[in-house]
């Protein structure tokens, strides 16, 4: 922790453990003068004006120094959230996925605050390390016999800490595991409440398999841990009493000593023990620290691993020129768990062109949306080649690449801000957008905000249609879009949402199970285990069954 908080601002460390020692000494000082003021062995007419002295400058050093470092903590755990971010929106998809959204969260959350209140405690430390061997100097003054006995106590009490230490880290460090898998059920307990709710004996089977005997095995390895340091710490208590008793009724007997100088040690041991007691217990919240640095230093070297440098260049928002998408020989492959087997898909050979609608058909598991993965660039094909406008998509160019589409997930996520949109240039388009999505009665945006996201899930579905408009990509891809649509607003989306857009020279793919809409497309490519088994070009159809033409020039 020490040599990380010195990588961040050295200059800052140095300030506090100097404002910590200076306050540390002055508090043993402090101590000092009070046992002299007791013996009467200084003037007394210095002693108030001493007394003041002292007074004032643990209380400013003392300041001083959690202020520094405070400070210091609030922009250390500040800027391990950004770079971890950061790094999190640079890596690859696949490599995030692999690590797991539980993983991701417990180190921006449950590791950084770790890190947080341990930095936050070393102006304490370092003051009470001050404190203790500022005594430990006085001690020395008055009785260098006596400091050599109390030295060696210390000694053995440090010895032996570090000696039994192993046992609290490895459970911490077990406790610190756990917690992974224990988000991953809170998550599973939020997020699928209502699957929960609905069905009694999965309800029970995940409280009393998964969440409860997770909970109880980071309790567990967390009482462990805690009592291990409890034991250490009662241990070292045992020491400075142990050091007291020798100091009070064994050395006498064996050296002839001033009572007086008896006396101050007995005071200032006792006053001792507080700084020592708080160094002890401080502990066990550094070493939660150290793992929990560790946890952030590995996902981050983890993370940084898997980021290609990428040429310096401009960075294109999308809406770029399009004029050809192409995959040649791509392949794909990986485990399904539930199955317990490889998948494999392709290898697939596809053209896009500008102002196609694209249906892309195939039962559950046929590998419909990991195409659609691999089309956009958050899967990379372990085989083949993906081409846009003729340029082959690599590790440098693929960010840019991403740029070009506009998607909208089955899983979706509906962010309620419109997060890079020039909101007020867009404000007319966007009071457009939501009268003809039938949303104007429910939402309304405020300062680049939706008023609600608190909608259902078609209704939710629409509202990303708006986002994905504005965005204005030449390639948009719609994966099972309007399964939480009603029948009317559903044939809205085929005849009319779907044609404008292609009216409007855009590329559109969408997976969908609607068969009786696919007259409407160029071609309809159907999948089956992960291979392209017919692309069709769709048979006409009657006049009545025709797009509304009227409603699709109205959109564009």
């Amino acid at each position: 922790m020490l040599v990380f908080l010195c990588r961040s601002s050295w200059l800052t460390i140095v300030g506090v453990l100097l404002a910590g020692i200076i306050s540390g000494l002055s508090s043993a000082a402090l101590v000092a003068l009070i046992n002299s003021t007791l013996s009467n062995t200084l003037d007394a007419k210095l002693l108030p004006w001493l007394f003041g002295g002292l007074s004032i400058t643990v209380l400013s050093s003392n300041f001083l120094s959690h202020y520094l470092l405070n400070r210091l903590s609030a922009r250390i755990v500040c800027d391990l959230r950004i770079q971890i971010s950061r790094l999190i929106l640079a890596a690859p998809y696949p490599c995030l996925q692999k690590i797991g959204k539980s993983a991701l969260l417990a180190n921006l959350t449950e590791d950084i605050t770790a890190i947080a209140n341990a930095s936050q405690l070393l102006p304490v430390v370092c003051i009470n390390f001050a404190v203790v061997a500022g005594c430990m100097a006085y001690l020395s003054w008055l009785s260098w016999h006596l400091a050599l006995v109390l030295g060696g106590v210390i000694v053995l009490g440090v010895s032996s800490f570090n000696l039994f230490s192993n046992l609290p880290q490895k459970n911490l460090l077990k406790a610190r595991e756990e917690f992974d898998v224990l988000s991953g059920n809170f998550r599973a307990l939020t997020e699928g409440i209502r699957e929960l709710k609905l069905h009694r004996q999965r309800s029970d089977a995940f409280m009393a398999q998964s969440l409860a005997d997770s909970a109880e095995t980071y309790r567990l390895y967390s009482f462990r841990g805690a009592i291990a340091f409890l034991l250490v710490n009662q241990w070292a208590q045992l020491l400075y009493y142990l050091a007291i008793g020798v100091i009070l009724y064994v050395f006498p007997v064996w050296q002839v000593i001033d009572q007086k100088v008896i006396g101050g040690y007995a005071l200032v041991f006792l006053f001792m023990m507080s700084p020592l007691t708080i160094l002890t217990n401080s502990l066990p919240i550094f070493s939660r620290a150290n793992v929990s640095l560790q946890k952030v230093q590995q996902l981050g070297d983890q993370l940084n691993s898997q980021i290609e440098p990428a040429d310096a260049q401009d960075k294109t928002e999308g809406g770029a020129s399009f004029s050809a998408l192409s995959l040649q020989g791509v392949t794909h492959r990986f485990h399904r768990e539930k199955e317990n087997r490889n998948f494999t898909l392709g290898p697939i050979d596809l053209n896009f062109n500008p102002g196609e609608l694209v249906f892309l058909v195939g039962g559950n598991g046929s590998g419909k949306t990991t195409l659609a993965m691999l089309l956009i660039g958050l899967y990379t094909p372990e085989q083949g080649l993906i081409r846009w406008n003729g340029e082959v998509v690599d590790d440098v160019n693929r960010d840019d690449y991403l740029q070009n589409f506009s998607v909208i997930f089955s899983d979706f996520y509906l962010f309620d801000e419109l997060h890079g949109f020039d909101n007020r240039n867009n404000h007319a388009l966007i009071a457009d957008y939501l009268q003809r999505l039938h949303l104007h009665h429910k939402v309304r945006v405020e300062n680049g905000r939706f008023s609600t996201v608190d909608l259902s899930q078609g209704q939710r579905k629409r509202l990303a249609l708006l986002v994905a408009y504005l965005e204005d990509r030449p390639f948009y891809v719609f994966d099972e879009w309007a399964a939480d649509q009603d029948p009317e607003f559903k044939h809205l989306f085929y005849t009319e949402l779907l044609p404008a857009l292609k009216a409007q020279g855009k590329t559109v793919l969408v997976i969908s199970h609607d068969d009786r809409y696919f007259y409407l497309a160029d071609r309809c490519i159907k999948l089956e285990e992960g291979q392209i088994v017919a692309v069709e070009r769709p048979v006409a159809v009657s006049r009545q069954m025709q797009p509304n033409e009227d409603a699709v020039q109205a959109y564009i």
